[in-house]
């Protein structure tokens, strides 16, 4: 037998005034307070419905005027809501600026309002289509992590599964409702969750669970209307036990609280479960308690009530007075009817059908339940295949999108390591042409020192020269020719003589720091250069000089040789008293080799080379990253040798 269930509407009460309060906004502006103001107003229930709707159109004026998003959302919500509670056809037109507005400022919160609002929509037209909306809602709210609004939205998917008799889709449901509400502090979505999971159990007649649920419900609220319609379901548990008795000392309690002087839709309901219980444990006064009920639900209009309660009477009058009893379940029939409540019309069916005094009739009545039996079957397989297959379809898109997420941030990050890479690239670049630009200015300006120190060597050596070779000698000539009588021949011919020798003096200055050729004639030049050191008491040989390929030497390294060479000759020609001198020229491992020896006295020990006059042939070899090596021997000649990479 089907006992009154009633739908909790004080809980979904609470839950739409929580929900209407949205984003929250910076407090002190007037524009703020009057918003605030006009929605408050909006949800008070001591105002007429049309009282209502008026705040909320004002609320929405303030809203849109204030240009501000939050506000706006806060007032658009309130304005929708409003709107489908009281079946205005606006919803739709306001809908659409709602989701306007979330898809323009990118907020999962104002997404998550939308698809709610939409899901509410569709609430009383398509279910399919309002369990994916609040589907949609969850999954918005938990991508914005607001977890008592995706609670909220699995909650109303629960009651849509309740009311398809979906149990098992509903118990799971209501179970990641409390996953997501149990951190959020808020007790009255608890209460309803815990409601939820009480319902479904009790229909999937695991009734110790609903027991259970029921009990954490009560504990957890301490609203005295939801203590009241917890104790009126805890009562019903027991009335499906067929523990009577426990469920009239709960009811008894209820009917008698002060609470239930107020609440009088309430208080009927459980007046009628308990003359229900008291006429099912044979005791009299049921029928009191039960048409009583039927009395106040009649003077209330409620209609669900009412069907509930005529199927009671026409169940208590089926053997003492079957005509009256058809009279209430033809009633429970047509309310049944009206109300499209499929599972109080098969009842009132079954219970017509016992009153029919025609097989005719009755065969009728029984073809019409077994049709809709089985009708109702398959609308409910139906029904808890498709909300399996819209969490199915939306677990799929959720992994698409996650899916897309994860593919989307590997992407930034590969594209963030290339944009770093690229900038450290860049960066290194810069700083090589910074150290190249650097290191060529260093070079540039240590070889312009050098050259300078070269050519401030060259003018010092020249200049001693003049000074220590012909200064004295051009003072002698001067002075021998004013002092001497030329007229002599002998003393003419002596004149013409030192003249001839300061000139060959000064041929030979000037050959040594005049201007060498670097291109193809150097070998030539080179091989000129050491001849003329060559006399009748001296002999130079040259070697090898041909079998090095000048041309793939560098301009600067040829030079140094030059250079070199010719500052070991002026010092041989000089110092050595030598008659021979042998210079050998050879290639090896990428390196040029020059080694020189002569035959003349050496160099005593205890001198130091570099003051010896060598100490430029030193530093040039340096220059060009060779080497100088002396091997020398008193009384023995001077070797030496020198080297640098090609």
């Amino acid at each position: 037998m089907k006992h009154y269930s009633p739908i909790l509407l004080f809980f979904i009460t609470l839950i739409l005034i929580s929900c209407g309060e949205s984003m929250p906004v910076k407090k002190g502006s007037s524009t703020t307070d009057s918003l605030e103001h006009y929605m408050k107003l909006s949800y008070d229930n001591r105002f007429s419905e049309e009282k209502q709707l008026d705040y909320s159109n004002k609320a929405y004026r303030i809203g849109v005027a204030s240009k501000n998003d939050s506000s706006q959302y806060k007032s658009l919500y309130n304005k929708i809501e409003h709107d489908l509670l009281y079946g205005k056809d606006s919803s739709r037109y306001y809908l659409k600026r709602l989701k306007h507005l979330a898809l323009k400022t990118k907020s999962k919160t104002y997404l998550g309002g939308y698809y709610y609002l939409y899901a509410s929509y569709f609430s009383t037209i398509n279910v399919d289509s309002s369990f994916a909306y609040y589907d949609r809602s969850k999954t918005e709210y938990l991508k914005a992590k607001d977890s008592l609004r995706a609670g909220y939205s699995l909650l109303m998917m629960t009651d849509l599964q309740r009311i398809s008799s979906d149990y098992y889709g509903a118990e799971t449901t209501a179970t990641n409702a409390l996953e997501c509400l149990k951190n959020t502090g808020n007790t009255s979505y608890l209460v309803a969750a815990y409601n939820f999971l009480g319902m479904s159990y009790k229909q999937l007649f695991n009734y110790e669970n609903a027991l259970f649920y029921y009990d954490k419900a009560y504990k957890n609220t301490e609203d005295t209307v939801s203590k009241d319609a917890v104790m009126n379901n805890i009562a019903l548990v027991y009335m499906d036990k067929k523990e009577y008795a426990k469920a009239i000392a709960i009811l008894k309690v209820l009917i008698s609280k002060k609470s239930s002087s107020s609440n009088t839709e309430l208080k009927a309901k459980a007046m009628d479960n308990l003359g229900y219980s008291y006429f099912m444990s044979n005791d009299k006064r049921g029928i009191t308690y039960m048409l009583e009920a039927l009395k106040i639900k009649d003077s209330i209009h409620d209609e669900f009530g009412l069907s509930a309660s005529c199927l009671h009477l026409s169940e208590y009058y089926l053997q003492s007075n079957p005509a009256l009893s058809r009279n209430y379940a033809e009633r429970a029939y047509s309310l049944a009817n009206r109300l499209k409540n499929t599972d109080d019309k098969l009842d009132a069916i079954k219970f017509i059908s016992k009153t029919s005094n025609s097989k005719q009739e009755a065969d009728k009545l029984f073809s019409e339940y077994t049709k809709l039996n089985d009708s109702i079957k398959i609308v409910r397989q139906k029904a808890k295949n498709q909300f399996a297959k819209i969490r199915y379809d939306s677990k799929q898109v959720e992994e698409e999108s996650l899916k897309y997420q994860a593919e989307n941030a590997e992407n930034k990050l590969k594209a963030e390591k290339a944009k770093r890479r690229n900038e450290l690239l860049l960066l290194t670049i810069s700083f090589l042409v910074l150290v190249g630009t650097l290191l060529y200015r260093l070079l540039k300006s240590r070889h312009e020192k050098e050259k300078f120190q070269e050519a401030y060597n060259t003018e010092t050596r020249i200049a001693k020269k003049v000074h220590d070779e012909l200064a004295n000698d051009v003072y002698n000539v001067m002075t021998f020719a004013s002092t001497q009588n030329l007229e002599k021949p002998e003393k003419k011919e002596a004149l013409i003589h030192s003249l001839d020798s300061v000139y060959l003096r000064t041929r030979d200055i000037s050959r040594e720091n005049s201007p060498v050729e670097l291109g193809e004639n150097f070998s030539r030049q080179l091989k000129e250069m050491l001849s003329e050191y060559q006399t009748e008491s001296l002999n130079v040989l040259i070697k090898g000089i041909d079998a090095v390929d000048w041309i793939k030497i560098d301009e600067n390294k040829k030079l140094v040789t030059y250079r070199v060479l010719q500052e070991l000759m002026v010092n041989m020609k000089k110092h050595s008293q030598a008659t021979l001198a042998v210079i050998d020229f050879s290639t090896a491992d990428k390196k040029i080799n020059v080694q020189y020896s002569d035959n003349g006295i050496g160099m005593p020990l205890g001198k130091t080379i570099l003051k010896n006059g060598l100490q430029n042939v030193e530093n040039r070899i340096k220059s060009i990253r060779g080497t100088l090596i002396f091997d020398i021997q008193t009384n023995r000649g001077v070797k030496l040798s020198f080297g640098y990479p090609v």
